[in-house]
């Protein structure tokens, strides 16, 4: 039912508004980005460490895009909402929290781009404990962002069909 209500929404706006594009390009950005990183010899080492790097910068720019929708569910959250509202709230929490762990672990295992940056070497012998954790996270951070696209796919919908709408009504 809500699916009418945003495409109705973002449809009315005209073209698409560069805020649009930009979440949309982001949000498939990390999409992409999310399940690349799950496997190392899809990537490389390095590419891998440094595309999880690149995620900080990903993650803190969908994070600013969003901060007026975090603000608002976070004062609305115990007050009378759908509970959609309160799983979607909840659900972007966890995966905060998952993606958050990622990164600190990979960091912390990090083989080639944290000793770039730091101009150290390596450690020898990589804490196996840190790595378990950071795949353990790995995994629950592409079921969570399976869940977060799965719950908000209707305006994922509606803005694709309003950003690509010039490609869609062409005549064929």
């Amino acid at each position: 039912m809500a699916a009418p209500v945003v495409r109705d929404a973002i449809h009315s706006a005209g073209p698409a508004p560069w805020r649009l594009r930009l979440t949309f390009g982001l949000d498939l950005t990390l999409l992409i980005s999310i399940c690349a990183l799950q496997t190392v010899r899809f990537t490389g080492l390095i590419l891998h460490e440094w595309l999880g790097l690149a995620m900080v910068g990903l993650v803190l720019a969908h994070l600013l895009l969003a901060w007026s929708w975090i603000a608002t569910q976070s004062r609305r959250f115990l007050t009378l909402q759908p509970i959609r509202a309160r799983v979607n709230y909840l659900l972007n929490l966890c995966l905060f929290g998952a993606v958050t762990a990622v990164i600190f672990s990979g960091v912390l295992i990090s083989q080639k781009a944290i000793p770039a940056l730091t101009g150290r070497n390596p450690a020898h012998e990589m804490d196996l404990r840190w790595d378990g954790l950071h795949n353990q996270f790995s995994a629950i951070v592409l079921l969570l962002a399976g869940f977060h696209l799965a719950i908000n796919w209707e305006w994922a919908l509606a803005a694709a069909q309003t950003i690509f709408r010039r490609f869609l009504d062409r005549p064929r």
